[in-house]
């Protein structure tokens, strides 16, 4: 027991806690974490010694004891830090260290030089006067006093570690004290030797174990090859990780510093790479198996398999063994090369063209993502693609581009299929120029049999509007507007429509103009409503509920097939000649679609080509007011009773010819028509009129038992029911006195007769009953008459263009087509006086091809036609001389 300490008068004794408890752990630690690398540095300051405590005042004699102890201490050095004696130095547990601790909380171990006080002997039953100092004896032996035997030492442990992690067993210490270990060393100057030792044992390794390993487990597969090697470059990275971990600092303080050292990662992968990878018995069959796991991955078609994280795997170490440009990607090329050549070959022999530009697509686009998928940089996925569209699209260009292939698509409207061919011939050539010789091929032989099919010739320009409207969709979908293709969809459209075949006349080439002009008439006529739509062209306006912006639409798709007509003067004629029966009959749909298609015509081929046709109109305006003026009149008040007369005055240069057909008007009838005529022609002098009565048409009030009704008819047909007000009680008329009352042709009468009594709305009643009129029928008024509409109108029945009209119609246009040649080429002759044959030849036709395409032995028959007129004459060799 500690032995009491006197009372001190007038202090309070305060027992201290520390006086029986161990040195502060403070102080203690401050010794512990010192490592041997503090001592090995050069010290340019002098020795360090503990600074001196100050004084406390002398409390017992423990205290004196500690002072002496502090005053003998020998100061730390380096040369005493290698001091490890052996000495047992006893530790007197007898003396009390309260006072040493209160004054010197941090003191040190006591040196050996100190001399231990000899403990003092207690009596049985006696306390004990203070604290008894412990004497402790230092039994282990001590090692060399040297850096060499701590670096012994540490690499042994090292080497020991290394050997754990080469056999993948638990290593025998901490790795803490591996890399403080690898830190000290590196810090005494040991590094190059430090790596050497790393390096010795790796390489090692990786020849002694690893490689005999490798050979030992591979066979003749060399997907197996693949992946044994796989596995044991994912073994040599787990183990160069812990690797790395211990030999951090290494790397960090000596590796990094140099450029021409290598760091441990770097000379891992490098043994790995010369040893393993490129060793002449693994390299060749390494690759083949890579190689080989690629094909199957093509050939299940991008499915997942379990050789997918293989192949990342394998990727990802060649790229860390830096033989990814230089070994791997040439071979994977060639080896790709061959593989799709193969597969371009049995493709394209076993499949059509639809099938086989799927497969290339899905190849292309596959190929792509299996490039993402295992991670392929950037130059090779470049190359892989553009050994795919060199083998499986350039070099089948002449396959994928053939006519009648090419035409297949085209006929069945495939517009998928034609997208994916335009998208692959893209890449690789000029889409639009490879494609150009089928694409016309195609649209010649078609356009050619809708133009020359005569049993469907009434068809003829909606099918050509419907063919039309299908390229146009291709071209502007599939096709993505290409410029070559557009521009050779108008040249063919242009050359199928003005084809001369040989042997055909004029009216059977020219015989696209004439059914445009038709069509039109028919769209005039009757509006767009009733008509089938265009194919592929009328989609916008499906759900519309306007009438005339569908029928400007059409009118829009039809002037698209007019402008590729060479012979628009055949359409001119048949055009003026549908538009003059419209205006004078009322027939037309709507006066501003008249008014557009005028502008439309106008636009396309200039004021000339329009000046009849706006003539026609301007009469039409002009007679409104000749027929104002008359009735205004004092004569025509006076004839104007019960008689609404409306003239209609054309001029005959502007207007086509009509028949003259000869009608017994009734006298009042024919006395106001003369009545106008007189006062038209004293208004206008030098003019004379002709009447053309078939144009004519009137509105008659006709009352039946069962109701008045006004009915809508032609003249002849007024004229023929006019008769019947003069019969007798018995109320019939004969053929023949038909005939003679209305003093018209057999022809016309017939005409006039079936529609009245045969027709839907019969207001005779014809005796005996059928469908045709005969010379001995006769006819009677229908009494029993009746109509829910007050007006009625009875349609004449309309006598369908016979092939001599049509015919006179095509006699016509040539006659006035050499008329424009001859004046053409005065107008030549005239500016150039001289000029040889072939120039006066083509410069004829480039004046006249507004109004159509002129025949090379047309021209020269209009030529001698103006020699034999003295209008030139032949001069020296093949020239022509003007004559004034």
């Amino acid at each position: 027991m500690p032995e009491k300490l006197a009372d001190v008068p007038g202090r309070k004794r305060k027992q201290s806690p520390s006086s029986m408890q161990e040195p502060s752990s403070s102080s203690t630690s401050a010794y512990q974490q010192s490592t041997i690398t503090d001592h090995f540095t050069s010290r340019s300051q002098s020795p360090a010694v503990l600074p001196s405590q100050p004084s406390q005042p002398k409390r017992s004699k423990a205290n004196s004891a500690d002072s002496s102890f502090k005053e003998n201490m020998t100061p730390v050095t380096e040369a005493t830090m290698f001091n490890f004696g052996t000495q047992q130095v006893p530790v007197d547990l007898t003396s009390s260290p309260a006072s040493s601790s209160k004054s010197h909380p941090s003191s040190p171990i006591p040196s050996n030089n100190a001399k231990p006080s000899t403990p003092s002997k207690t009596l049985p039953l006696q306390r004990n006067s203070g604290a008894r100092r412990l004497q402790v004896r230092n039994f282990r032996k001590s090692t060399k006093n040297n850096a060499d035997g701590y670096f012994n030492t540490m690499r042994e442990s090292l080497s020991t570690a290394l050997t754990a992690i080469f056999d993948r067993k638990n290593i025998p210490m901490s790795l803490e004290e591996l890399y403080r270990g690898v830190e000290n060393i590196c810090k005494a100057g040991k590094a190059p030797e430090l790596f050497e030792l790393l390096k010795t044992h790796c390489s090692d390794y990786v020849l002694d174990q690893l490689k005999p390993n490798i050979m030992q487990d591979i066979g003749e597969d060399v997907i197996h090859v693949a992946r044994v090697v796989d596995m044991a470059w994912t073994q040599w990275e787990k183990q160069l990780s812990t690797i790395r971990s211990i030999f951090l600092y290494l790397d960090r303080s000596y590796l990094f510093s140099s450029p021409t050292r290598k760091s441990i990662e770097a000379t891992s992968v490098s043994l790995f790479r010369i040893y393993i990878v490129e060793s002449p018995e693994l390299e060749s069959k390494l690759l083949k198996g890579v190689f080989a796991l690629f094909e199957q991955d093509r050939q299940s078609g991008g499915e997942e398999s379990i050789n997918s994280a293989l192949l990342m795997s394998f990727i990802r170490m060649i790229s860390n063994l830096g033989l990814y440009s230089s070994r791997f990607e040439p071979r994977f090329i060639e080896a790709s090369r061959e593989y799709y050549t193969l597969l371009a070959k049995r493709e394209s022999q076993a499949h059509g063209l639809t099938t086989y530009i799927k497969e290339c697509a899905d190849q292309i686009e596959k190929e792509a993502v299996r490039c993402d998928k295992f991670h392929l940089e950037m130059s090779t996925k470049r190359e892989l693609l553009a050994v795919l569209e060199e083998e499986m699209v350039r070099r089948k260009v002449p396959l994928l581009t053939d006519k009648k292939r090419v035409r297949g698509l085209l006929e069945r409207g495939d517009s998928d299929s034609l997208q994916i061919l335009y998208e692959l011939l893209e890449r690789v050539t000029d889409a639009g120029e490879s494609l150009k010789p089928a694409w016309e091929a195609y649209i010649i032989e078609e356009g050619s049999k809708i133009a020359t099919d005569k049993e469907k010739e009434v068809d003829m320009v909606q099918r050509l509007l419907d063919f039309k409207g299908t390229l146009n969709y291709i071209w502007t979908g599939p096709l993505k507007k290409n410029a070559t293709i557009g521009f050779s969809l108008r040249e063919s459209f242009s050359s199928f429509i003005n084809e001369r075949r040989e042997g055909a006349s004029m009216k059977d080439n020219s015989k696209p103009a004439e059914m445009i002009a038709k069509y039109v008439d028919l769209l005039l006529r009757f509006g767009a409503k009733g008509l089938p739509p265009v194919a592929g062209a009328e989609a916008n306006f499906e759900s519309t509920n306007d009438d005339d912006a569908v029928l400007a639409y059409r009118l829009e798709l039809v002037i698209d097939l007019f402008r590729f007509i060479q012979g628009k003067d055949v359409f001119e004629a048949f055009y003026k000649k549908d538009l003059a029966r419209r205006l004078l009959l009322g027939r037309s749909a709507s006066v501003d679609a008249e008014r557009l298609m005028l502008t439309k015509l106008k636009t396309e081929c200039g004021a000339g080509f329009t000046n009849n046709l706006e003539a026609m109109f301007k009469d039409m305006d002009l007679s409104k007011e000749s027929v104002i003026s008359f009735n205004t009149s004092k004569r025509g008040m006076e004839k104007a009773q019960n008689v609404d007369l409306h003239v209609n005055i054309l001029s005959q240069a502007a207007w086509p010819s009509y028949p003259d057909v000869q009608v017994t008007l009734p006298p009042r009838l024919a006395e106001h028509l003369e009545a106008f005529a007189e006062f038209y022609v004293a208004k206008h002098q030098g003019r004379k009129l002709t009447w053309r009565h078939a144009l004519s048409h009137c509105v008659l009030k006709a009352s039946f038992p069962k109701g008045n009704k006004d009915l809508l008819l032609s003249a002849f047909q007024a004229v023929v029911l006019l008769a019947f007000n003069d019969v007798g009680s018995t109320g019939i008329l004969t053929y023949s006195h038909l005939k003679a009352a209305s003093g018209l042709t057999d022809v016309e009468l017939k005409r006039t007769l079936q529609s009245l009594a045969c027709g839907k709305i019969r207001v005779l009643v014809k005796s005996p009953k059928g469908r045709d009129i005969n010379e001995t029928d006769k006819f009677q008024v229908n009494y029993v008459f009746t109509s829910p509409h007050i007006r009625v109108k009875i349609n004449q029945i309309q006598l369908k263009e016979t092939k001599e009209e049509n015919k006179e119609t095509h006699e016509r246009v040539e006659k006035d087509r050499q008329y424009e040649t001859q004046a053409a080429i005065i107008r030549i002759m005239k500016s150039r006086q001289t000029i040889r044959h072939v120039e006066l030849v083509q410069q004829t036709i480039e004046q006249t091809k507004n109004r159509g395409t002129l025949d090379v032995g047309l021209i020269k028959q209009n030529i001698e036609k103006l020699i034999e007129k003295d209008y030139m004459e032949r001069g020296v060799g093949d020239t022509y001389v003007y004559v004034a």
